[in-house]
């Protein structure tokens, strides 16, 4: 495990305290996180994160990855794919004696995939939906980092 993320458990763990073995204060503590509802999606935002406090747009930070159309670029490769599929249907035979044949079974087999494209989102956040906050130092501006569910 890298320097950097052991560091990062650390300060989580105390709390935000860089100090913690000198049991120091740290003014910019790590609150922790919270889980909001949203009240109105966006892009007029509204997230209840108590009964008495509503977080609007200009509170908030949003991930990009939560909002509806947000594209990714992604690639694949040297990866492998397999499918089988029974009653597909039929094909159709043009020329002097034309004719249908039924495919009962197809099997796709490839030993590497290789493909580029874009992923969109589709889904949106919607009143309701619980979500992950971040409080940002000072806790008047949250970054929203996810939604949440319950199992």
């Amino acid at each position: 495990m890298s320097k950097a993320i052991t560091e990062l458990a650390v300060i989580i763990k105390n709390g935000g305290n860089t100090n913690a073995e000198n049991n120091t204060a740290d003014t910019n503590a790590f609150a922790g996180f919270y889980v909001g509802t949203v009240e109105a999606a966006p892009p007029e935002i509204k997230v209840r994160l108590s009964p008495e406090i509503i977080l609007y747009n200009d509170n908030l930070i949003i991930s990009a990855a939560v909002l509806k159309e947000y594209e990714r670029e992604f690639e694949i490769f040297d990866a492998e794919i397999q499918f089988t599929d029974s009653n597909c249907g039929s094909t159709n035979v043009a020329g002097q004696y034309p004719h249908s044949h039924t495919v009962e079974s197809l099997n796709v087999d490839s030993s590497t995939l290789k493909a580029k494209g874009k992923l969109k989102w589709t889904d949106e956040l919607k009143k309701g939906d619980k979500v992950i906050l971040v409080p940002a130092q000072n806790e008047n501006l949250y970054i929203l980092i996810e939604k949440a569910v319950e199992l």
